[in-house]
């Protein structure tokens, strides 16, 4: 009996907050071709486009489940996408029109206030407040109204904002710098600039460079640490060095093709995505032992030792890469 079309859709959220986005792209699109007129599946289809970094093809998934008569989750879903884009203005209608259809969904009043913060401080810091009244047991709202709260100035509130969200969330670091950075902040405080250039679309495409780059070397050591025992052979050095550049490669490419070509700086990564730098790190320093590794054979050892240690790092930047995009789906619903 072949599957429902509402199992189906269940399957595709899973693997969209697995982390697995591109399957569930591949699934549903398959859906559509026989349900072209299925508001929900449109919409999954675009959250997870955008969970792919893919904001321009979300925002037409998400059109079409508008015209075919969705209430608001196909206008909140364009106003990520529209945000992602710079194009701020009209994600602030979409947003709007996605609190009027449906004001008891906290979702609605989170996307608006995160649309207005480059456009309306002010008015994001009322939208805010409404995401809080209407869903005050969420942690996200919290987080919202902080930093809403921070770009008007009122550290008061921005302060008593993150130490909720902090006490529903307490594993949320990002809060936790906030707060921790707001501890000694008076009244006028030289306000750190925020680097509005690193949204949603850059983060999820570089989580998706470091899970790529993780899984590479993870399996080629992996393959050469059962091809080289008990001794490896001299041969294994051309597979090594191959695989060395294949990761190598596989992160430049990925940082140069990050969404509108603007590249975060380490400085930047490192306070709004601590995760992310020390997956970064564990690839980086796998990666090292396996060159390592491969110039020793190359010049005539025959130990293995070092590729345990690089397995172990790239397995565990791996993990970090599926956590950190696991966590990137939380609010395509």
């Amino acid at each position: 009996m072949a599957e429902s079309i509402d199992a189906v859709l269940i399957k595709a959220a899973e693997l969209t907050a697995a982390g697995r986005p591109e399957v569930a792209i591949d699934i549903l699109r398959r859906v559509l071709t026989a349900h072209p007129d299925n508001t929900e599946a449109w919409c999954r289809l675009a959250a997870a486009l955008l969970d792919a970094g893919e904001p321009r093809h979300c925002l037409d998934a998400a059109k079409r489940a508008i015209t075919l008569g969705e209430r608001s989750w196909a206008h909140r879903l364009a106003s990520l996408a529209l945000t992602e884009l710079n194009r701020h203005d009209e994600a602030a209608v979409s947003a709007r029109e996605a609190a009027r259809r449906d004001p008891s969904d906290w979702r609605n009043h989170v996307t608006l206030a995160e649309a207005l913060g480059p456009v309306s401080p002010r008015e994001a810091l009322e939208a805010a407040r409404r995401a809080v009244i209407t869903a005050p047991n969420e942690a996200r709202v919290h987080e919202v109204l902080g930093m809403a709260a921070v770009r008007v100035r009122d550290f008061p509130v921005a302060k008593r904002a993150f130490a909720d969200s902090l006490q529903l969330d307490p594993g949320n670091e990002v809060v936790r710098e906030e707060l921790s950075r707001l501890a000694g902040v008076r009244a006028e405080p030289s306000a750190r600039p925020r680097d509005s250039k690193f949204g949603r679309a850059h983060r999820i495409a570089l989580w998706l460079v470091l899970r790529r780059c993780s899984a590479w070397l993870a399996v080629g050591s992996f393959v050469l640490m059962i091809a080289g025992m008990p001794t490896p052979s001299p041969l294994l050095v051309w597979f090594a060095l191959a695989l060395v550049l294949t990761v190598a490669g596989i992160a430049t490419m990925g940082v140069l093709a990050l969404p509108h070509g603007r590249y975060p700086r380490p400085a930047v990564l490192l306070r709004r995505e601590p995760l992310f730098a020390f997956g970064v790190v564990l690839l980086g320093l796998g990666t090292l032992l396996l060159a390592v590794w491969t110039l020793a054979l190359a010049l005539g050892a025959r130990g293995m030792q070092l590729l345990t240690p690089a397995l172990v790092c790239a397995v565990g930047s791996a993990i970090v890469g599926w956590y950190g995009l696991w966590r990137m789906r939380a609010f395509t619903r």
